[in-house]
Formats: C-alpha cells, structure tokens, sequence
C-alpha cells in the first residue's frame, strides 16, 4: 500500500467503534493523525480508499461504501462488503477531478503540512500578484482642450 493508503488504513482504525460516518469524517481524523495543517476540504480518493477498507477487512472490519446524491461517500460497518454501482462510481471519480485529493506528498511533506491542492493553488505564501498601481491619464492636456 501507498503512504496514503496507510494513513486511510491508520484513521479508518482509529474512527474506534462508530458504525456510520462519511469520507468528510474520516478526512478530518487523517488531518488530525498526520498533523496536516492544509487542505480543510479535500477529499480522499475511491482508488485510494479501496485499498485501505481491504486491509481493514482483513483485520475483521468491514466496511460498505456507499455514493451518496453528494457524491459524498458514506461508510458503514456491516457483515459483508457491498460492491458500488459502476454508474456511482464513476460519478464520484468525475468529483474528485474538480475537487482537492490527499496525495502521497501530502503525508511525506516534513512538518505536517498539506503539499499544494489541486485547485487554487498559488504556491508559497507572498507569491500571489501584486497589486500595480493606478495612474491617471489628464486626457485634456493630451488632446489640447481649453
């Protein structure tokens, strides 16, 4: 498994006895593990998702995911592992293109810090455009007007 996948694994362990939480929940508990001080709203992957919740139910939990209307994901602890619609799942993955994804840079970065999300990024701090300055054109005496 991938750095991220690991991490999924440790917060989907550490999510303790709930039964029913969504992919926002278990987001949150992987900013918390890893001290991550970015990315308050990104996502976690389906493909990297997948991975952990095998693991998982290796060691006897079981999870079945569901897509919501959202296309949020909504995780339950249950007997059996209930498969995704290939419609829902392909809706999901069209989300996570216009959303922010944890990536294996996210929990590698030195100092907890989310590397850059995938949407609106500008870099390091101090980098954004500077304002220009304004400058006013005397258009009657350009033109000679008197």
């Amino acid at each position: 498994m991938t750095p991220i996948q690991n991490e999924i694994f440790k917060a989907l362990e550490a999510m303790g006895d709930k039964s029913k939480f969504t992919d926002a929940v278990l987001a949150k508990k992987l900013r918390e593990n890893t001290k991550m001080d970015g990315k308050k709203k990104a996502v976690i992957a389906l493909a990297d998702l997948m991975p952990a919740l095998e693991a998982s139910a290796e060691n006897g939990r079981i999870f079945s995911v569901t897509v919501t209307n959202a296309n949020d994901l909504l995780l339950e602890r249950t007997e059996s592992p209930k498969e995704i619609l290939l419609e829902n799942k392909q809706r999901r993955q069209r989300h996570e293109k216009s959303q922010a994804i944890f990536t294996n840079a996210d929990v590698t970065a030195k100092g907890g810090i989310g590397g850059k999300s995938g949407k609106g990024s500008t870099g390091s701090k101090g980098s954004a455009q500077k304002r220009t300055e304004r400058k006013s054109l005397d258009v009657l005496r350009i033109y000679g007007e008197e």
